[in-house]
């Protein structure tokens, strides 16, 4: 659910007095088996049948409404918006999780003459968000990330950069929940 939420996945704001949030997830068609293997990870929090969304061509699920993801929204969400907690080190504890918020939104740059680095677009935070995900990653993996200034829609923004002289570190912490369809983001040039 931490990786999701670092990543493409969205939680549902509360409906009423009710503390219950539930996760909605979509993706496009070629990422369609991470997609098929997501819903299937989720269905003991009673994630709903893929449905195709006519009007973008993408494919959708949504879990059952929890209180426990509502505890992950408190945490995640401040005034609606996404954001990184102080102690997200305590979060960002399981391979797995940095798998999927790769695979989520992760990019491979690797050039034969100059580098082998990993990207992850963490557009939608703060540079001191950044900071705090970079810091965790170090942290618990003890992997080199920088946080590196972008622009994007003519807007400044920030994302993570994974060293080189980590990769070969991060391939095999993430290597074991890569799906196929996302073989590419994690093979050597």
């Amino acid at each position: 659910m931490i990786g999701l939420i670092l990543g493409d996945g969205y939680l549902t704001p509360f409906v009423g007095k009710s503390h219950k949030s539930a996760l909605d997830m979509k993706a496009n068609q070629k990422e369609l088996e991470y997609l098929k293997w997501l819903n299937s990870e989720l269905k003991s929090l009673g994630a709903s049948n893929l449905k195709l969304r006519k009007m973008d061509k993408q494919y959708r699920f949504v879990t059952r409404r929890h209180t426990e993801i509502g505890k992950l929204r408190n945490i995640f969400y401040t005034n609606g918006k996404k954001t990184i907690p102080n102690d997200i080190a305590k979060y960002l504890t399981n391979p797995l999780t940095v798998a999927v918020w790769y695979q989520d939104d992760g990019t491979l740059d690797s050039r034969k003459r100059y580098h082998h680095n990993a990207l992850i677009a963490t557009h939608c935070f703060s540079c001191k968000n950044c900071q705090l995900l970079a810091q965790a990653l170090k942290i618990n993996f003890n992997l080199d990330v920088r946080v590196c200034r972008c622009l994007m829609r003519r807007k400044l923004r920030y994302r993570l950069y994974i060293t080189s002289k980590s990769m070969d570190k991060f391939i095999t912490l993430i290597k074991p929940y890569i799906q196929p369809c996302f073989a590419y983001k994690i093979r050597h040039s």
